[in-house]
Order: structure tokens, then sequence, then C-alpha cells
């Protein structure tokens, strides 16, 4: 028999409203409802990918009523991306939150407390406490932690076996770094690269005694923001030991110059191993960044999954994120390199598993005296005109002095 027009079109509304909330369901076979939930996180390889939905099927092999589809968005615009969802009602059940971007889109995430707190097989203090807190606003656990990590200094170790340099280890001091840069910078290769990002020059800030926020809000024209901001675009200007950045501020382009064998050095966290291993020709090994006067200081990240605001499936949501950050999921993830496993018991098979040259030493170094990494509201655009202005600072067209202002100018607004 036809169905009237009037109950067609009431289905597709219901269905049309189910997809754009994240999520769709439907009775099985058994009489249980079959779940679907979009996941979004962000991605900048295959085998970043690769790994979400691996983690995705584990998800419906241990409840066979939810299935994940798994959707990634470059790191560069991924956050952008969760705002204009958010404003179109098309937000994901399931979303990446890094720390960092807690103040910007912490009010696209549900409290997670009411739902882990009636799973008993679940217990918040498995994971790094200083990450569970970076990813909590106003008393609510906005999302639960997969990784976490210091930024540290990635290296090309062929470069500097062929140069004849000895690797860099924790507590090595600037005037090293600088010398073995220098050595490094040569037929057409550099031994250093970096971009306007926050991540790729607050540690210097940091390292030299300067802060880059003042009562919750940017502070970036202080002097020691400054100064430490000039060291890392004066080795492009100055020191010639960088390239200049591109004029299109490309994301990841740091990454992409250290993978294609360009530049010798660049900083990043843990969570990037598993592209870097396998992408690259040559063993990586892993750093602090240079101290001065004796200090050496980085920042830290780190990323965990929450339940959206507009998700109408929550209990199934949280089932899944379990998965997605239970103890199998965090080994696995530590066996592929992806990140510094939150979960603590995990981390040990990381450093076992990474076999990367002064990976221990250098986190643990680096953990001794990280930076928690506080952000502040529209972070977010900060690093965008960051990346987007500095190219002036790192070509030497504009002083960084100047650079730092019109980014303060323009998030002061």
């Amino acid at each position: 028999m036809a169905m009237p027009k009037a109950l067609l079109a009431l289905g597709a509304a219901v269905g049309l409203v189910l997809t754009a909330s994240g999520c769709s369901s439907s009775p099985s076979a058994s009489g249980s409802d079959q779940v679907t939930l979009r996941w979004a996180m962000s991605a900048d390889s295959q085998a970043e990918v690769d790994v979400w939905k691996h983690l995705a099927d584990m998800v419906h092999e241990k409840n066979p009523n939810i299935t994940v589809n798994f959707e990634s968005t470059a790191f560069q615009s991924y956050y952008d991306k969760l705002n204009t969802q958010a404003a179109s009602n098309t937000l994901p059940c399931i979303a990446g939150l890094q720390a960092q971007r807690v103040p910007d889109v912490g009010k696209l995430f549900k409290d997670l407390k009411p739902l882990y707190e009636k799973d008993t097989s679940f217990s918040l203090s498995n994971y790094e406490e200083s990450i569970t807190k970076g990813l909590s606003q106003n008393g609510k656990q906005l999302a639960v932690p997969y990784d976490l990590g210091p930024y540290v200094l990635y290296y090309n170790k062929n470069m500097f076996d062929a140069a004849g340099i000895p690797a860099p280890k924790p507590g090595w001091t600037k005037d090293e770094f600088l010398a073995a840069a220098k050595a490094l910078t040569k037929d057409g290769k550099y031994g250093y690269v970096a971009d306007g990002t926050p991540d790729m020059w607050l540690p210097y800030v940091l390292s030299i005694g300067g802060d880059y926020l003042k009562d919750g809000k940017p502070d970036l024209t202080n002097d020691k923001a400054v100064e430490g901001f000039s060291f890392v675009t004066g080795l492009a200007t100055k020191e010639k030991v960088a390239p200049a950045v591109p004029a299109t501020g490309t994301s990841n382009w740091p990454a992409d110059q250290f993978r294609n064998g360009n530049a010798a050095m660049y900083i990043d966290g843990p969570w990037q191993l598993i592209n870097a291993k396998k992408s690259v020709d040559f063993t990586v090994g892993l750093a602090t960044v240079p101290a001065f006067d004796g200090k050496s200081v980085t920042t830290m990240s780190g990323t965990g999954f929450g339940v959206t605001s507009t998700c109408d499936h929550q209990e199934e949501a949280w089932k899944a994120i379990s998965v997605i950050i239970g103890k199998d999921a965090q080994e696995y993830i530590a066996k592929a390199g992806r990140g510094f496993p939150a979960y603590s018991d995990a981390q040990q098979l990381w450093y076992s598993t990474a076999s990367v040259d002064g990976a221990k030493e250098a986190i643990d170094a680096a953990l001794k005296t990280v930076n928690v990494y506080e952000t502040a509201p529209k972070w977010n655009q900060l690093s965008a005109l960051l990346q987007q202005y500095a190219v002036e600072a790192f070509s030497g067209s504009k002083s960084p002095r100047d650079v730092l202002s019109q980014v303060q100018q323009q998030v002061s607004q």
C-alpha cells in the first residue's frame, strides 16, 4: 500500500533532523536500535585517518548496534569547521577537542560527567590529570583525553651523522643548537624550520623567562615575548639557518620540510611521530628545545573526544568514546605511534614500540619543566593570524614586534 505523501514528508524530515544532529537510528532485526554516529577529528595524513577508522571499527566490534562514521578535516581548518557546523546545526555527535581550543569551542560540548559516572568500567583517574584538567571548563569535563605530550625537537639523525655533529641531547644549549643549525645549513638544505604558529616559538619565550598571557588575555607585545619570537624569525633573517615561510602560510609546512629532508630540525608533539616515521627515509630522533641560560621550557598539548551539544544519542556516543579512549585503543595508539597515551598504563608501551632515539629522555626531561599551555578566547583566530602575518617577519619585510602588535590589536577588538 502506498504511503500518504504527508507521512513520507514527515519521515524525510525526521531523517534530516537525525542526520543533522550527527546520528541516525533504525530498529534492528533483534529489536534493539541500530545507531549510526558521526565522529569528527583532525587528520593531516592517510596514516592518521587509518588509525581513527580502526578505532571506529573497534567501537562496532564491541557494540554491534553502534556504527561510527569517521570524518576527517585538516587540523588548520578543523575548529573553524566545527563552528560552521554548529551554526548550521550539522555538528557530528562525537568530536575531537584539543585542550588549547577549550576557550573557543568548549561551549559546543556536553559535560561528560553524568555519562561516565554511571559507567562502572570507566575511571578518569586512569588518565593523566594535567590533560583531563585541560579538557574541562567551569567544572565540566568536556572531553576525555587520548593523548598528551610536550612539544619537543624532532631531528634528522642522518643529517647530523653526515655532518659529523653529535645528536642533540636533553639540556643542550642555545649555542650548541645554533652551531649545529649552521653546520647543517648547506647544499640547499637548512638546519631548522619554523613558521609563525604559537607552538613553534612560544617554547623560546618561556625558556628565556617570558610569558604570553596576562590576566587571562593574550600578551604578545611584552619584551620577552618579542625577544623569543625574534629569536625564531631571526633564524631565517639573521642567522640564515632556516628558510623564509611561503607567502601562502601553508598548513604543516614546517613538518613537510622536515619530512622531505629539506630541514634537519623542527618543533612538534609526539602525536606526529606516526606521520614522521611512515613518510621519511631517514632516522628520526627527539630532543628537548635548546636551553637558554640552563633553562629549557616547552609547552604541552593534548586532545580528547567529547559529545557535542546537539547529539541525540548521548548514551551511545559515550559508549563509543569509552572504546575510543579505552585501554585497548590506547595500546593500539601507542603501538601505532599516533600519540603519547593519556592512559597512564599505556605510556611505557609507547616508549618501547616507538623506537626513536632519545624519545623517553626528551619527553621525560620536557615534562619536568613543561608549561601547561593555557590559552585565551580567540586562540584559534590568534594562531591563524600569527601564521598569516609572521610570513613578513620571516622574510624581514616587517619587524617581529610589528607583527605581534598587529595580531595583538586584532584579537583585542
